[in-house]
């Protein structure tokens, strides 16, 4: 309240203020820098959402690329008095911390970042957006855009395709800062020459909030897509992606599936790890949209008829206008069928091998037949993901890499 009862007070100053926002502007002469762009993250009227997050740093780096500037200044808004939108209500001042922590390895990932900062006093906001107004740099939103307080969710498509039209290209979303050169020595020393897919089957009503559970994952179809693999394509891995509380335990039984949360890796290690893995099967979701913006093979399921609109792809279309080789839509719940013939194709093209012909015997994942293997498999997982505790989170200190090669020696 104190930040608010300031601006009240400069606000009915004019002058006071304009000469208090002209020198904040030289303090932060960085974030104003006329070949660099601002963005501003505002959660009163922005939501806690990985898709949509990820979506708006693609279309600020093309916003900054289109406007002719270098690199991107990212500033995220928090009010601890009021901090969601009223879609969220769910998220208190009690409680905003977590959902923040959650998320934030996200804003990580924005194409030519700069620099972040994360804003949580009024004033302190209130001169960041007037500095970058008076300043000419280019920047968003407007003063205009941020007092109106408005989003459309979902967050569209419609400028990072018409960005593409014009330049055939797009900056891609990138592996959050920090954390790449732990993933690719994750993928070295621990996942070796496996055939690395990132898969997150939707689980919404796992979770403490669940909401539009007719979008989660059919986990029957996706069990046998999984001891199918096991038994033709032994040499593939599957990365469970998503919180804790967002998969069964049966998955544990399943000798060619590991779950970086269980070693206690997080976001910014599984988004990471979706980086330098081999492709993406998944759920429309907020790791759906980490695969959309990336060069890896992808296969998205049960996208929701009504997001035709805000991503310009007609309902049954199979490509996103910029989507390259094996990056292919579905709109309909998926099967195993479906699933495995996508992961056989792309395992063929990638490695030039064929899958094996099943035998025709019970599937080499049973779980009586495989504790053993699955206890293996989960040691050796704990012992590569401690490095994560042990590089202090950004993953690249001397620490890491030394518990990631005890852990493949394991």
């Amino acid at each position: 309240m104190r930040g608010v009862n300031r601006l009240r007070r400069m606000l009915r100053r004019p002058a006071t203020f304009v000469r208090m926002a002209r020198g904040f502007r030289g303090v932060l002469h960085n974030g104003v820098a006329k070949d660099r762009y601002g963005a501003l993250i505002d959660f009163t009227y922005h939501h806690y959402a990985l898709g949509d997050t990820l979506t708006g740093l693609v279309k600020f780096a093309c916003e900054a690329e289109d406007r002719g500037a270098r690199a991107v200044d990212l500033f995220v808004y928090v009010n601890p008095g009021l901090p969601r939108a009223p879609a969220q209500g769910f998220i208190t001042p009690d409680n905003y911390q977590s959902y923040l922590d959650s998320l934030f390895p996200a804003f990580l990932c924005q194409p030519h970042l700069a620099s972040l900062r994360l804003i949580r006093d009024p004033l302190t906001l209130a001169l960041t957006m007037a500095s970058m107004h008076w300043s000419g740099a280019p920047h968003w939103p407007s003063l205009k855009q941020h007092t109106e307080r408005r989003m459309t969710y979902p967050v569209g498509h419609q400028e990072i395709n018409a960005f593409h039209a014009r330049n055939g290209r797009l900056p891609l979303l990138e592996a959050p800062r920090g954390y790449e050169g732990w993933a690719r020595r994750f993928r070295e020393t621990v996942l070796k020459d496996r055939f690395v897919v990132c898969i997150n089957p939707r689980q919404a009503k796992l979770t403490p909030t669940p909401t539009t559970t007719h979008r989660d994952a059919p986990l029957s179809e996706w069990y046998a897509f999984i001891d199918r693999a096991a038994e033709t394509m032994p040499d593939v891995v599957f990365l469970m992606l998503g919180g804790f509380q967002e998969w069964e335990h049966r998955l544990l039984s399943r000798r060619n599936v590991m779950i970086p949360r269980l070693t206690g890796l997080g976001l910014a290690h599984e988004l990471a790890l979706m980086h330098v893995a081999d492709a993406f099967i998944g759920t429309s979701s907020g790791f759906a949209t980490k695969a959309t913006f990336s060069d890896r093979p992808y296969l998205i399921v049960d996208i929701e008829a009504f997001f035709s609109t805000y991503i310009e792809v007609p309902v049954g279309g199979e490509r996103y206008p910029f989507a390259v080789d094996h990056q292919r839509l579905v709109w309909t719940k998926e099967n195993a069928d479906l699933l495995y013939d996508y992961l056989a194709e792309l395992y063929s093209a990638t490695t030039g091998r064929q899958p094996a012909r099943l035998a025709g015997r019970p599937a080499a994942n049973a779980a009586s037949a495989n504790a053993a293997s699955a206890n293996a498999a989960s040691a050796n997982a704990a012992s590569a993901g401690a490095s994560a505790g042990g590089s202090g989170g950004a993953g690249d200190g001397a620490s890491g890499a030394e518990v990631l090669q005890a852990g493949a020696r394991s």
